[in-house]
């Protein structure tokens, strides 16, 4: 703490500017009281209108920007955020027009002191079943846990439902080393021993040209699948923590995360933090303070990641950067992970690497223009190139083709990778007696039917439907359609009954590192899943890649929607022969000249941005133009929609819509789309002041 604030928090009539997260509030002035000290970054009690709330102070002032009487801090909670990050936050803030304190009210981890825990056997299980028989007749409920975690592992929680056994237990447990505590929340059983690799010469150029990089350069990597990235990624990694920085490795999907922390531990020497939104709380609190105080220097995780406070944080990495997982648009605060890690970059001197085999089109074109450093890696390091053809698939879930492939690479023990972009069985349905369009009452998407629970989902806002209706007719028959996960994963089982069959997505993740774990043990022979086994995920068995129903990538109105399709087709071809098996893909589309399909089977990346780029510049589109977007929810939302509208136009910028969208829960929902060069953020907030709540600005569509 400076000498000038502890003087002024020593002094009775300080002033502390603080952050709530309420609507609408912007940050309040408190009274410090005397003796109380604080710095900014500190979260504090206070009241407001009666009732207690948790705030950050921003700022030390010794004059109040309020003229009436100040009410005072009452409890001093200690450092939650670093100066440094409070005006990364405060720039996000700006320019989402978000208040400061919701933003900092979802970024920032609650403290708590209770960790869930992963607790299991320290021990082989057969070594642990004599003990358990001498526990019996001494300590009953000791005994009790180890049969239990001799079928598994279990978080803390379940056991004791299961077993009814105290901490106590557990800890002597642990204790006299029966019993081992993972805190992570779940399995990440998978481990790889570190290989003794030899960098080709592209892999060294890349790795010299960042460990030579001025503080805050930005980079962009490319390469192929299997061309080693991620071993240049780690070395750098373990450089900067050598040179006493913070090093912090991004990852778009957590399915993703198990195997980057097991290799980021081998090459690191020891296990790196874990960081993501489904971290029980306790865990999160204690990666963002060890991160905070210093005691933790690499760790790997999503995009909330991004937000950890190193105090002297040397280096971010962004695999897979073009992917839209790494935009959060779903709730406060909206942001794009990219624009995050290039204000820190530059506030904080990091460098920025961002890597992909497919980058995004603009990335890619700021870095043809020199605003990103481009390094290239075109050598496949991890096996040879798979084998690609393209099959029609007609009607077929699974064509013969590919059924053939299976059963020819599970009798040669490969490992077989089925991939579709869709969830469910049926991911679609139409009235039989009128044909009328099965859509969710609430917001007007595809119901999708589950199997496995017998009914219809909407996966846009969640709501569920045993027995739907017809909403032209009112009748109850309808007309199934369409390929999921589910239904993949029912084929493969009907075609291959003795196989060892598992599926991975966004509805099985809580096991995902069990199935990978398993993968990697060779234990499975077929994983069946969506866009979260697309990419990243790297095992030399997998000889065998085959997918399905991929020209339904291609019908989204987004004009992204051919982009997404090469990258997410060219991430699921990758996963194919990184070992020392021949690798094969099998594509079933009927859109096989398609530019994003073609150019995906044949590995072409620069094939394929050159004709999108055609295609953006002749319509108008990023990166040729800056789109920026208002979202409207509510009872008002279209005349609200509407008077936007006006007053952009009156100010000459250019204006798509207003346009209805699909309602969410039964809530109304409009946009306005405009269009203009890199001045469209500044001229857009010139125009339309500070808008209502439901209202939400996103300047980079």
């Amino acid at each position: 703490m400076c000498a000038w604030c502890a003087r002024l928090s020593e002094a009775r009539g300080v002033i502390a500017r603080v952050a709530l997260p309420v609507p609408r509030t912007p940050p309040l002035d408190y009274e410090v009281p005397a003796g109380m000290q604080l710095e900014r970054g500190d979260r504090v009690r206070v009241s407001l209108r009666g009732r207690p709330l948790w705030g950050v102070v921003i700022e030390l002032a010794p004059d109040a920007a309020f003229t009436g009487a100040l009410q005072p801090v009452e409890q001093a909670g200690g450092p939650v955020v670093s100066p440094d990050m409070l005006e990364v936050i405060a720039e996000i803030s700006e320019g989402f027009w978000i208040p400061l304190g919701l933003c900092l009210g979802r970024i920032l981890p609650r403290p708590a002191r209770r960790r869930a825990r992963r607790l299991a056997l320290a021990v082989p299980k057969a070594e642990v079943l004599p003990i358990i028989e001498e526990l019996e007749r001494r300590a009953p409920v000791q005994a009790r846990v180890l049969q239990q975690l001799a079928q598994g592992p279990l978080d803390d929680g379940e056991l004791k439902r299961r077993t009814g056994a105290r901490a106590e237990a557990t800890r002597r447990l642990i204790e006299k080393g029966l019993v081992k505590a993972d805190p992570l929340p779940f399995s990440f059983r998978l481990t790889e021993a570190r290989r003794a690799l030899r960098l080709t010469q592209e892999q060294s150029h890349a790795l010299n040209a960042l460990e030579g990089a001025s503080p805050g350069e930005r980079f962009l990597l490319v390469g192929p699948s299997g061309s080693g990235k991620t071993e240049v990624y780690l070395r750098l990694m373990k450089e900067v923590r050598t040179r006493g920085h913070g090093a912090l490795l991004l990852e778009p999907e957590i399915s993703l995360l198990p195997q980057v922390w097991a290799r980021a531990g081998g090459a690191l020497g020891d296990p790196p933090g874990v960081y993501f939104g489904g971290l029980a709380p306790g865990e999160r609190w204690r990666v963002w303070k060890d991160v905070l105080d210093g005691r933790l220097h690499t760790v790997v995780g999503t995009r909330s990641a991004v937000y950890l406070p190193f105090p002297d944080l040397g280096l971010m990495v962004m695999d897979e950067e073009g992917e839209g997982l790494y935009k959060q648009d779903a709730m406060v605060p909206y942001y794009h992970t990219r624009d995050v890690a290039e204000i820190r970059a530059a506030r904080q001197g990091a460098v920025l690497v961002m890597g992909s085999a497919t980058p995004s089109v603009e990335s890619y074109y700021r870095a043809e223009r020199g605003e990103l450093r481009l390094l290239r890696v075109t050598q496949r390091v991890a096996g040879a190139p798979p084998h690609v053809r393209v099959v029609p698939e007609g009607d077929r879930v699974l064509t013969p083709d590919l059924v053939e492939a299976v059963r020819r690479h599970l009798d040669d023990g490969g490992q077989v990778m089925l991939w579709v972009n869709r969830l469910g069985y049926f991911t679609g349905a139409s009235c039989r007696d009128c044909r009328t369009f099965l859509p969710c009452r609430a917001c007007g998407s595809s119901l999708v039917f589950h199997f496995a629970e017998r009914c219809f989902r909407c996966h846009v806002c969640g709501v569920s439907a045993d027995r739907p209706t017809c909403p032209g007719c009112g009748g109850s028959r309808f007309r199934l359609y369409g390929i999921g996960t589910e239904r993949v994963e029912h084929e493969a089982q009907r075609h291959f009954p003795r196989a060892r069959i598992a599926r991975l997505d966004s509805e099985t993740a809580d096991h995902g590192g069990e199935v990978l774990a398993a993968l990697a043990e060779g234990t499975l022979d077929v994983l069946v899943g969506s866009q979260m086994i697309g990419k990243g995920i790297d095992f030399p068995r997998i000889s065998l890649v085959g997918a399905v129903n991929v020209d339904t990538l291609l019908g989204s109105p987004d004009f992204r929607a051919g982009e997404r399709a090469f990258r997410l087709l060219s991430g699921a071809i990758g996963r194919a022969g990184r070992g020392d098996r021949p690798g094969e893909v099998i594509v079933q589309s009927d859109q096989a000249e398609h530019y994003s399909i073609r150019r995906a089977v044949h590995g072409d990346f620069e094939g394929f941005y050159r004709e999108e780029l055609v295609y953006r510049q002749a319509l108008g589109y990023p990166p040729f133009v800056r789109l920026g977007r208002f979202t409207v929810d509510g009872a008002g939302a279209e005349r609200m929609a509407h008077t936007i509208a006006r007053a952009l136009g009156d100010q000459g910028i250019e204006v798509l819509g207003p346009a209805r969208l699909p309602a969410r829960r039964g809530v109304p929902r409009w946009q306005v789309m405009v269009r203009g060069d890199e001045s469209l953020e500044a001229r857009v907030k010139e125009a339309l002041p500070r808008p209502a709540s439901s209202v939400r600005w996103d300047p980079r569509v």
